[in-house]
Order: structure tokens, then C-alpha cells, then sequence
């Protein structure tokens, strides 16, 4: 029985494979066109998959389709690189029963390998174009400038240039030799491509997915193929190995743990490592809810942009897959918040206090003993030096874990769409529990959360949710909870003041009086 790939390129007869044929004759129309191409995503996004598949049909097409790699060339010498450039290229028409007598020692060499000769069409695919050297990208560029400008002369009819977003930095551009090239991307899988590849393991395993685990998994990964096939390999082989049993929507809780807290790929490590170098412009991104415009003239966007960690949504910058939005949210947090020893205000304490009798939640008291907490706490309870916009966010989080694990429940971190949207998910008893929170800026934007705290309830089949704010605005005279009923869906708001008076000046409102003692 097949398997979900997990590393390499996915073999159609050993890994559950999505074939992408509409993908594949546009790479193929632009090839007998004769085009210089690039086709550039992130990693473990199905590029070598991708072009893998694309060879294969050029072959039965009638060209010569080679295929070569630039990874770890990087810091070779120049005469190290044409060296390795003319033996892999040798090593591959050699497959095809072709011999070349021409050493490639320089860009003028290299231009002659490739002069007319009696064989099919060549097309020469470059992968991790991205290694080639500094010290020879600009003379490279410019041979095969040459070389498509005079194609009658050369049997190079095509050339695709493979790696991640920043190669088009590399290779387009109003001052690049190579503006020659056009440009695939290739896109995630989309909803039905991701149920094809479910549905083949499930034909193949006879082991069921619940529609409410695909559902999960697409809107968790964005059908980014790397992610999508990792969860699938988790689900059925470390979570539900019976296959006897269907996967459940239950199955998912423990899998997405496992993904936030201990999963490590080289591309989730390069998304957290090259957040981390851009730290406060990402706890903005994160957290703020002002939209941050997507500009390549500003340097923290571009830099991102180019080592896949944001990119331009509607014109603004955002983190596309929801999956990797949790994992930097979580590698964010403090392991330790140096606050827990306050959240108990005495000995007396009864978490039994935060359930209703029906055994459920009751949320609403824990909330309230949250805002009880920060007013005895101020400042200290927020982390704003280090954690500039997400301290509000972290600090709740960090209280209302401290107690849910403790009743025996679990939290998450979800990112349903809306800038500025990071909702804390509970799971207690089988029940889930939403609390959506946000930085208070005006009553627009108060009563538009509202409402989309209620479509998403609609969309999870939960009654009623609850909703954090913190304020800056608003003082102990102003109404700081409300309860609403929009479209069918119960809404608890909290607002939590964040605009501390000196202590000497405080006074203790009757509400709290009884938690603060």
C-alpha cells in the first residue's frame, strides 16, 4: 500500500500523489513554446514533484529533458562551479546516449556545450537555482541571454530554473540579464486536490476520514502539500493506526498538539528562525488589528516575503497557512511567564468555581476572575518590553491554561481570518469553548468583531463564544461586560482595562472587591 510522502519528491507508485494535469500542460505549452521559465514556491510546496512529473511527459513529447541542481554550491570557487555545472550536465545527456565533447571552463564554454547538433531539443531543468554562486550569477544569466536570442544556433529549446520565492529576486528585475524568463508558481493544493489525495488512501486503506477532518486539515494547511501530507502520515499512523476505526475530528486535537509543540521540519525551523530575526514587526503583524500594507520597498516585508514567511494577501501582508500563524504564536511564548504564583489569590480558591452545574464551563466567572487578577496585578501582568502587542494575548492565554489543564481540559492557539483575530480554543470534556480576542481601537471595530466571532461560531456549530478586549479607553465606570445574541449566537464580551491609574489613586470597584481579597 502507498504512503503520504513526507520527504523528496512523491513517486506516483510508492506515495499518495496529487497529478496536478492542468498545472502540468501549461508547463508543457511553455516549453514547446520554447520559453525560459522559472517556477519557484516554498519548500515541500510539490516544485520537484512538479517538474518530475513534467520531465517525464517532455520525454514522450521527443525532447531531451535533463535535469540538474545548484544545492550546496553556494560557496564554491568560480572554476569549482563550471566544473560541477559541466560534469552533472555530462552525466545526464550520458542517460540519454549523448556525448559532448566540449568542457565548460566559463560562460563562453558553457554557451558553446549548448551550440546546435543532430539530437532532439534539449530542455535543461536547474534545480535550487538559488545556490548558484554570486561570483558567476551575472555572466551565467547573460550566456543564456545570449543563447535564447539566438536559439537557431543552440539545442537548448528550453530552460526552467526551479527554487524557492527568491529566485525571481535573483533572476527578474529592470537591471537583470535574464528578464527574458517567465514565471510559474505552483499553488497548494486546492480543497477537491486535497480530498483526491484523502480519497486515495482511503480507497486504497478502506480507513475513513470524517468530513470534518478534511475540512480541518485544508483550513489549517491552505493545502500546503508538505503539511498536508505530514498530518495525513501522523493521523493514520501514530493517532489512528486501526484501520479499522475512522479518523475523527477528536483525532485532530492531539495531532495539532503534536504539530505546535514538538513536530520540526527544516521549513517550519527556517519560517520560526527567520521570524524570529524580524521579532517586533512580527508580534504586529500577529496581533495588531491596523492592517500592515504590503510593500517590497519596505525591508522588513521584503525580507520576509523572500524566505516564504509572509506574503501579499489583498495588498496586505499576512502569513498565509493558519498552521504555521499557531507555530510562530507558539514559539513566541514564554515558556515561562513568571505570573502563575499570582493567578490564586488564597488558599481558598476552588477551581470548582468555574464550573456550571451541568458540568460544563463557566467561562464567564473564569474571565472575571482574569480581570480581577490584572487589576491587582497592572503592568506586571503584561510582558509589554518583550512581547510588545502579543503581551495581551499571551498573558491571557498563559492564566487561562494554568487553570483549564488543571480541570483536566486543553488550549489552543486559533487564527480564523481577520487581521488581529488570535482565539484561544479549550477543549474540556469533549466540548470546545472559543474566546476570540482583540485590542480595543473604537466601537467599529468592537461591534464588526462581534459579529465575526458569530460567523465563526456558525461555521464551528458552537452556540455561544466569548469575547476579550483589551482597552486602553475604557475606565471602572464604563460598562465592561455585555452579553449579545447575533445571528443565533450567544456573545460574552469582557473588556479588559490596560490604562492603569498609581496605586495610591485606585479604588476598588464592588464587583471586584470579593476577588481581590
Amino acid at each position: 500500500m502507498r504512503e503520504f510522502n513526507t520527504t523528496g519528491p512523491c513517486n506516483p507508485a510508492l506515495h499518495y500523489t496529487v497529478m496536478r494535469e492542468g498545472l502540468i500542460e501549461v508547463g508543457q505549452k511553455m516549453v514547446d513554446k520554447g520559453k525560459f521559465f522559472t517556477i519557484f514556491a516554498p519548500r515541500q510546496s510539490g516544485k520537484t514533484t512538479y517538474f518530475q512529473l513534467l520531465m517525464e511527459l517532455l520525454k514522450d513529447d521527443g525532447y531531451t529533458a535533463i535535469w540538474i541542481s545548484f544545492e550546496d554550491l553556494k560557496t564554491a570557487s568560480r572554476e569549482e562551479f563550471y566544473d560541477d555545472f559541466g560534469y552533472q550536465l555530462h552525466g545526464e545527456l550520458r542517460e540519454h546516449g549523448l556525448t559532448i565533447p566540449q568542457t565548460i571552463k566559463n560562460q563562453i564554454t558553457l554557451r558553446r556545450f549548448f551550440e546546435k547538433r543532430e539530437n532532439k531539443p534539449i530542455v535543461l531543468i536547474i534545480d535550487e537555482f538559488e545556490g548558484i554562486p554570486d561570483s558567476v550569477l551575472s555572466e551565467v544569466m547573460h550566456a543564456f541571454r545570449k543563447i535564447y536570442h539566438k536559439k537557431k544556433m543552440y539545442s537548448l529549446h528550453s530552460l526552467i530554473l526551479v527554487g524557492v520565492s527568491t529566485i525571481a529576486d535573483l533572476v527578474i528585475g529592470p537591471a537583470s540579464p535574464f528578464n527574458i524568463a517567465d514565471q510559474l508558481e505552483i499553488d497548494y493544493f486546492s480543497r477537491d486536490e486535497l480530498n483526491d489525495l484523502i480519497n486515495q488512501y482511503m480507497t486504497e486503506s478502506g480507513q475513513q476520514f470524517d468530513p470534518t477532518i478534511i475540512k480541518a486539515i485544508y483550513e489549517n494547511t491552505q493545502g500546503q502539500p508538505g503539511l498536508v501530507c505530514a498530518l495525513g502520515q501522523h493521523l493514520i499512523t501514530k493517532v489512528v493506526p486501526d484501520k479499522n476505526q475512522p479518523v475523527t475530528m477528536e483525532d485532530f486535537y492531539p495531532t495539532l498538539r503534536f504539530f505546535l509543540t514538538k513536530y520540526t521540519t527544516n521549513n517550519i525551523l527556517n519560517i520560526v528562525q527567520k521570524a524570529r530575526e524580524k521579532r517586533a514587526f512580527m508580534l504586529k503583524l500577529l496581533f495588531q488589528p491596523e492592517p500592515i500594507s504590503f510593500s517590497m520597498y519596505d525591508s522588513d516585508t521584503a525580507w520576509l516575503h523572500a524566505n516564504g514567511v509572509v506574503d501579499d494577501v489583498a495588498g496586505y501582508v499576512d502569513v498565509t497557512v493558519p498552521l504555521y500563524k499557531k507555530v510562530l504564536i507558539t514559539a513566541f511564548q514564554p515558556v515561562i511567564n513568571g505570573e502563575s504564583q499570582h493567578y490564586l489569590t488564597s488558599a481558598r480558591d476552588v477551581l470548582g468555581d468555574y464550573l456550571a452545574e451541568d458540568g460544563r464551563l463557566n467561562l464567564n466567572a473564569l474571565l472575571e476572575a482574569y480581570r480581577a487578577y490584572v487589576r491587582r496585578r497592572g503592568f506586571r501582568a503584561f510582558d509589554t518590553e518583550n512581547l510588545k502587542e502579543g503581551a495581551w494575548h499571551y498573558s491571557l492565554d498563559g492564566y487561562i491554561n494554568f487553570f483549564i489543564v488543571r480541570l483536566g481540559g486543553e488550549t489552543y492557539v486559533e487564527v480564523p481570518s481577520g487581521r488581529g483575530r488570535t482565539d484561544i480554543l479549550i477543549r474540556y470534556r469533549r466540548r470546545s469553548y472559543i474566546i476570540e480576542v482583540k485590542r480595543y481601537t473604537d466601537d467599529t471595530y468592537l461591534k464588526r468583531g462581534k459579529g465575526q466571532l458569530a460567523e465563526y461560531l456558525k461555521s464551528e456549530g458552537l452556540a455561544e463564544g466569548y469575547y476579550v478586549v483589551f482597552s486602553n479607553i475604557h475606565t471602572e465606570t464604563d460598562q465592561l461586560t455585555d452579553e449579545d445574541m447575533i445571528d443565533g449566537k450567544r456573545i460574552h464580551t469582557h473588556i479588559i482595562r490596560t490604562n492603569f491609574e498609581r496605586p495610591s489613586e485606585m479604588g476598588v470597584p464592588e464587583s471586584l472587591k470579593s476577588m481581590s481579597q
